[in-house]
């Protein structure tokens, strides 16, 4: 669940009214997709994921990357979250921070997080049991009173394509329209793709895991969509602007268009609730995010495409070395970010590009599975068999292309904010692929590669093979 208070004004901004239908289009897209890892998920015993599944059906290189570009995602957006935080705290004080403590509020939150990683993990589900709650309830007591009110109507809504299918927004500064608006919106839906790992831990049977996926996708679809048509229904607080062009103009203050509403039409204790309720979705994120990103890392390093030191945990059975190692690039990231002019497009639409390239990745690797072991013993199938795995490939690769357009256009008109982040992140994580390659040469017994076998071929499985079946049929 995403921090729509802060959001929805870069949501609408897209697409007016019709950010919903959009809402709705991008989250039928994720489906496939997640059928895809549904059914990895129930063949795979390990935690790693994205990671294991493409280097299972490719190759540990390929693993490599397609985990750097989920772990830039996850990264990302955990610096999206952090800011967020500030912003609200800024909002809750009624004033402007100077950028030295935006920063000093940024630093102590990421320190909060790694020392939460460090602690037993029912520490951090607990906390994010509680906060779900909150942010739900507030949010369908706040469409309630939004579409309840004398403010609303469907006069306010407006041209159902306010910016068309591909164009510009200029009040909030972004390439904007409906089909940008379908892509970019995957924003708001992954995160699904971190149940096969943590519901290992709970135990949770995996050839279930798909209808958790599926779950979490329809229930966004309907919140999100609901919240995005409460607001633009509701009067301007402007008369000489239309609702969409006031809710667009609130993009330049950051946003806090469900704020600015309870309080103009239903009262500060709405307000505060709304903002109480964003506090929980960023906390729930930034909780979840960290750790999934600290675990792709525990994975790696236990499968040999890190060092050795990454598969550390400590004695919470909690990832060690990759929660230190997120905390030095998100600080990294933060800085590069709060340097720019338009952060929140420039996070948002990294984000959306990063999860296009993993989703595409695991596609592809569901595909080359399904035709490399087609007698692997398979928990649960996803329905439609290989045409829903050339469906969610293609989904992905439209997320992809409409976010690199984004991306160049951005660069194109002096914006170079994403291509910065996205440059240093990747810089980086070369020099450590370059400093690996040259230790696996001089040390090669310091990497190890399990070896998975699927095609009945008679050779005996290793005693950890990362597939849950030892017997194919």
């Amino acid at each position: 669940m995403g921090p729509w208070l802060i959001l929805t004004s870069q949501w609408i901004g897209y697409t007016g009214a019709s950010v919903s239908l959009a809402f709705l289009l991008c989250g039928l897209m994720c489906i496939p997709i997640a059928l895809c890892y549904g059914e990895l998920a129930s063949m795979f015993k390990t935690k790693g994921g994205s990671y294991e599944y493409v280097r299972a059906a490719y190759n540990r290189e390929a693993g490599y990357w397609v985990s750097w570009t989920t772990m830039f995602t996850y990264i990302v957006l955990i610096c999206f979250q952090i800011i967020c935080v500030t912003m609200l705290i800024q909002y809750v004080a009624g004033e402007n921070f100077a950028k030295i403590v935006v920063i000093g509020i940024a630093v102590s939150l990421m320190i909060l997080m790694t020392v939460l990683n460090t602690r037993n993990l029912s520490v951090a589900t607990t906390l994010q049991v509680v906060m779900f709650f909150v942010l739900v309830a507030a949010g369908i007591v706040t469409m309630i009173c939004f579409i309840g009110s004398s403010a609303f109507g469907i006069d306010n809504i407006g041209p159902f394509f306010q910016n068309g299918m591909m164009g510009h927004n200029d009040v909030i500064g972004m390439d904007a329209g409906f089909v940008l608006a379908v892509a970019a919106l995957v924003t708001m839906f992954f995160g699904f793709e971190l149940i096969p790992q943590f519901a290992g831990e709970a135990d949770y049977p995996a050839k279930k895991h798909w209808k958790l996926m599926l779950g979490g996708i329809a229930f966004v679809i309907v919140f999100d969509a609901v919240i995005c048509f409460a607001e633009i229904g509701m009067r301007s607080l402007d008369p000489s602007m239309t609702s969409f062009a006031f809710i667009s103009s609130l993009y330049a203050d950051n946003g806090m268009v469900s704020a600015v509403f309870a309080e103009a039409y239903v009262g500060p204790w709405l307000q505060y609730a709304v903002v109480i309720a964003n506090f929980c979705a960023m906390g729930c994120g930034l909780i979840g995010f960290w750790m999934g990103a600290s675990r792709i890392l525990h994975s790696m390093g236990g499968s040999g495409s890190l060092p050795r030191m990454f598969g550390k945990a400590n004695r919470h059975g909690m990832p060690s070395t990759g929660n230190y190692f997120v905390l030095v690039m998100v600080f990294i990231l933060v800085m590069i970010a709060l340097s720019g002019p338009a952060w929140i497009n420039a996070t948002f639409s990294l984000m959306a590009l990063g999860v296009g390239f993993t989703y595409f990745g695991v596609s592809m690797a569901f595909l080359k599975i399904r035709r490399m072991h087609p007698n692997a013993v398979r928990p649960w199938r996803a329905p439609g068999g290989k045409a829903v795995g050339y469906v969610a490939a293609g989904a992905s690769l439209f997320m992809i292309l409409m976010m690199l357009y984004t991306v160049v256009s951005a660069a194109a008109s002096g914006d170079y904010t994403m291509a910065a982040m996205s440059l240093v992140f990747f810089g980086i994580i070369g020099v450590i692929r370059y400093v690996m390659k040259r230790d696996m040469i001089a040390n090669p017994d310091r990497y190890t590669e399990d070896i998975v076998e699927l095609d009945g071929t008679g050779k005996p499985e290793p005693a950890e093979a990362i597939f849950s079946a030892a017997e194919v049929e």
